[in-house]
């Protein structure tokens, strides 16, 4: 934590891990003017990935530079955490299983828990069906994962001013990202439905204004027909198109999504008349 003396201006470093949460009664080594200093609490980050490759990745870029990191990869651990601790940041993958992201950030906001959101994307393809996206849900950034590297940090820095960037940047990630790895213990109809899951994450997240549309008019399948398309072709590339023929995972997998967004419109509705 970086302080300035109010009357030469200098700046003095304060080990925030240390203090955290404390009054100080600083002096200024250069003009030696005295004034008080309040240390916030340490900063503690949730990371709460399906992936958990994701979740170390994340620990390696920040450990140098954040109090605490926690880690889980589903939404239930993810529940309890919050619900037990205090953070300044939570790392919320769209496709954590468990929950859809809206109902996590929602349950956040009604508790009342001031925690900032970055949303993370599933990476399958860098460019496909992607574009930035209109709605977050209620979260404060979004982060493809091949851009974790080089602009997580500042963005933790710009949501979370209290957080000291002590290291550099590491070098960007290459641009197309990698693709999340399937159980190889499930099999085929299971890694079928994960996949789609997957990708309706995804989809859903550059795509929220359609989707509701969509709800709200009963075409959500024709108004997401170019994304769907291009799902069930990245489909392809992974499951035998002998199991792709028994039944649409796609689609199965957008209209459970539009179920749960549909209870959550309708809640967000009745909360607004009352």
């Amino acid at each position: 934590m970086i302080v300035t003396c109010p009357q030469c201006q200098k700046k003095l470093r304060i080990e925030t891990a240390k203090y955290a949460g404390k009054s100080l009664s600083l002096s200024c080594r250069n003009c030696g003017k005295a004034f008080p200093c309040a240390v916030p609490l340490a900063t503690k980050i949730l990371v709460a990935h399906g992936e958990s490759g994701v979740c170390q990745s994340i620990l390696d870029i920040c450990r140098k530079d954040v109090d605490e990191i926690m880690t889980c990869t589903d939404a239930g651990m993810a529940r309890q955490l919050l619900a037990r601790q205090s953070f300044s940041a939570l790392l919320l993958d769209v496709a954590l299983p468990g929950a859809f992201p809206f109902q996590l950030i929602d349950e956040i906001q009604q508790s009342g828990q001031l925690i900032k959101i970055i949303l993370l994307p599933s990476v399958y393809n860098r460019t496909a069906y992607k574009r930035k996206p209109s709605s977050l849900y209620g979260a404060n950034g979004y982060l493809e994962l091949h851009h974790l590297p080089d602009r997580l940090i500042p963005l933790l820095h710009e949501l979370v001013p209290d957080l000291a960037l002590k290291s550099s940047p590491l070098p960007s990630m290459k641009d197309q990202g990698d693709e999340r790895p399937l159980s190889t213990k499930a099999g085929i109809n299971q890694q079928a439905e994960e996949l789609a899951r997957l990708l309706i994450a995804d989809i859903a997240l550059y795509h929220q204004e359609q989707i509701d549309l969509g709800i709200e008019h009963s075409d959500l399948s024709v108004r997401l027909i170019e994304q769907l398309n291009e799902g069930r072709r990245m489909l392809s590339c992974r499951i035998p198109q002998a199991e792709l023929d028994k039944q649409d995972f796609l689609l199965s997998a957008l209209m459970q999504f539009a179920e749960a967004r549909k209870k959550e419109m309708h809640a967000g509705d009745e909360d607004a008349h009352e």
